[in-house]
């Protein structure tokens, strides 16, 4: 196992004095924040353009009809924090100050979009957001979304958070480069877990990973090479990816520092916000309808495509192919007891308290998502490591 990447001396030196005097026990010390600081939108306005990086170093391989690309093409959008609002169909310069970057990593059939909710309310605490459409699992990817280029979507993640921060633009100047982390939802926290963890495809300059509800059910133990400080968040009636197959067993398997906040009644398109009123569960009438309707006869929303990638120049227990019981999906009978609204609000309560602990050196918000997120809120319960 690879050992924990280097904190700040900021971060040690809040690490040493949340844990003076508290033993064996390794809850920080100090008064937790606030969930009210957490919950509210932050002091800085939110601007936010769209840009095109090209990964001329990496092909975009071939699928169904499309004969695939010598390139990665990888349209993005960015958030960002400024001063006041931002002019209609303007975009300002930054706030003065240096912010930690986030990449954010969509789900299958989906879009850098769906990260515009969490993106904004992570710009408007003080930091750069940065998402891409992958090339070949967005909605629109040619030839029809696939699950099976997972394993390339991380160095994607990677590529357009260091383009970024070294494009000729303010916002790269606001960057903080020594502060990175990562978040994702779905195929996206697949892509979350697979950067922070994996032996191999891991970014190393990651400081900080939150994967909401990642479909990682093809891992293995092995597959946990690397230990990154990471917050898992899963609802416990989520349809595509449920709670016992994907993101408790990683939870099992990942290194210390991990966190597992669980969702009581949450669903998989609750994370994004998104309610079908009147259904037991909005996964039924809306995630898996769109994912379903894009797994053909071939099950192309399985990972096997990614297996040859995921384990070359390894052994041990890495990728399972059997690991994700397709029966299973879409097809449980769970009952959603949580509003999409409530899910949305505690996710996002969650990511910027992480993020605040890892990427800010916050021993009070460290404390907040060990000691007050769970006991506070009784539709959570919070399990770390």
């Amino acid at each position: 196992m690879a050992p924990l990447r280097t904190l700040t001396a900021a971060g040690m030196l809040a690490l040493v004095v949340a844990l003076a005097g508290c033993g064996d026990d390794p809850t920080p010390a100090v008064d937790p924040a606030s969930q009210a600081e957490f919950d509210a939108t932050g002091p800085y306005g939110i601007a936010s353009f769209d840009v095109t990086f090209v990964d001329r170093s990496r092909a975009t391989r071939a699928n169904g009809a499309f004969p695939g690309a010598p390139e990665r093409t990888l349209v993005s959008t960015v958030w960002y924090p400024i001063e006041g609002l931002a002019p209609e169909g303007a975009s300002p310069s930054p706030a003065p100050g240096s912010f930690p970057l986030i990449g954010y990593a969509h789900g299958f059939t989906s879009g850098r979009a769906a990260g515009g909710r969490l993106g904004e309310h992570l710009a408007s605490h003080g930091y750069v957001v940065v998402a891409p459409d992958f090339p070949l699992s967005n909605g629109g990817a040619p030839g029809g979304p696939t699950a099976g280029d997972l394993a390339n979507q991380p160095a994607d993640l990677g590529f357009v958070m260091r383009e970024l921060a070294a494009m000729d633009h303010p916002v790269a100047g606001a960057i903080d480069t020594t502060r990175q982390g990562i978040a994702g939802l779905s195929l996206g926290g697949a892509t979350v877990v697979t950067a922070a963890y994996h032996p191999t495809l891991g970014l190393d300059f990651v400081d900080a990973a939150v994967a909401l509800a990642p479909a990682a059910c093809f891992t293995g133990p092995d597959f946990y090479a690397n230990a990154v400080p990471t917050l898992l968040i899963a609802g416990t009636a989520d349809e595509l990816v449920p709670f016992d197959e994907s993101p408790e067993r990683a939870f099992g398997w990942a290194p210390s520092p991990t966190t597992l906040l669980r969702l009581e009644g949450g669903t998989h398109v609750g994370m994004l916000g998104i309610d079908a009123p009147g259904a037991e569960n909005s996964d039924v009438l809306v995630g898996c309808a769109a994912v379903l309707n894009e797994i053909g006869e071939e099950n192309e929303s399985s990972f096997s495509g990614s297996q040859e990638l995921f384990t070359r120049g390894l052994s041990g227990d890495v990728y399972r192919a059997d690991g994700c019981d397709l029966q299973r999906f879409c097809n449980n009978g769970y009952v959603q007891t949580m509003s999409a609204q409530r899910q949305l609000q505690l996710v996002r309560i969650a990511t910027l308290a992480h993020f605040e602990a890892n990427l800010r050196d916050r021993a009070d918000a460290a404390a907040f998502l060990a000691r007050a997120l769970g006991p506070n809120n009784p539709d959570a319960a919070v399990e770390t490591k």
